[in-house]
């Protein structure tokens, strides 16, 4: 069984559940799945959990993305991106009037953004985009509610009269469709995104990532060892706990990690979730410490 993190770059045209399917169908195992979707019409960065790695998708789902694109002014369409139906005719817009540093200034920070209605985002236990497939056309008609984002930094500039180049890092959760939605409906204009791109996913760029063609042939080359992330490698800000030989079984079996078991920490950025390896470096658990106590909770187990 491979356990292990790969980083594919997804072309247009593609669904990301088709990219794990063909990552399934290459590697021959049966246990895949993507760590954050990308719309058929984007490119970029998707993170793709094998076997036991796919235990880490609530922490990468939550990291911070990277992203760049095009925007489009002039109408707004149904989806908010180029696969939409116009809702208006053209209208006129020259962005070379606008101060784009303060336009763009405009639109990060914390802020609440309504998620566009052709979205995976679920309402009712069903993804909005089967409401709004049944010509449901407004937020208000399917009660969509706005989501807490935020947008750490943005900036771009004018290609031509209607046309926006942007560069942009945000929160999980961000819908880049609703921030270009919501730029035309500050011009005036209307705008959708016309392409995207995600360039990283938390410490993962999109220049280390391999297209599936690239895989393809490492794997027939037997070098998967180029391409497969190891799970002991992920979640670098998460410290490191070495476990005594005694203590292993105890932290396979769930049992929390008491001093006497503990070799050595290794300090990083987070003081909530530990990881915890043997002491010939294979991860056995993430873990949470119980300040009380004194003792480390596992709550993610790699069994043998």
């Amino acid at each position: 069984m491979i356990h292990g993190l790969i980083l594919v770059n997804k072309p247009t045209n593609i669904t990301s559940h088709t990219v794990v399917e063909n990552v399934r169908k290459l590697f021959k195992i049966q246990k895949v799945g993507h760590f954050g979707t990308l719309d058929p019409l984007a490119e970029g960065l998707l993170l793709i959990g094998m076997g036991n790695a796919t235990k880490f998708f609530d922490f990468y789902i939550k990291k911070r993305k990277l992203y760049s694109g095009k925007i489009a002014f002039g109408y707004a369409t149904t989806t908010y991106d180029a696969e939409g139906e116009p809702l208006s005719d053209p209208r006129p817009i020259d962005l070379k009037t606008l101060d784009i540093d303060s336009f763009l200034a405009e639109f990060t920070g914390k802020q609440m953004q309504i998620p566009p209605l052709f979205s995976a985002k679920k309402f009712k236990g069903k993804p909005m985009y089967k409401y709004a497939r049944k010509i449901i056309t407004t937020p208000e008609e399917l009660e969509v509610k706005p989501v807490r984002v935020e947008i750490f930094w943005l900036k771009g500039k004018a290609l031509d009269e209607a046309t926006l180049w942007f560069r942009t890092e945000t929160s999980s959760g961000t819908y880049i469709r609703s921030l270009a939605h919501d730029m035309g409906q500050k011009v005036g204009a209307g705008a959708y995104l016309q392409e995207l791109k995600r360039e990283g996913v938390g410490e993962f760029l999109l220049e280390n990532a391999f297209t599936m063609e690239e895989l393809t042939r490492c794997v027939e080359a037997g070098e998967m060892a180029k391409v497969v992330i190891p799970i002991e490698a992920l979640l670098p800000e998460f410290p490191k706990i070495i476990v005594s030989p005694g203590g292993r079984k105890g932290v396979l079996n769930g049992r929390p990690l008491v001093p006497r078991e503990v070799v050595k920490i290794i300090p990083a950025q987070s003081t909530e979730n530990f990881r915890l390896f043997d002491d010939e470096g294979k991860l056995l658990a993430i873990a949470r410490k119980d300040p009380k106590l004194a003792q480390f909770k596992p709550y993610i187990v790699f069994p043998d």
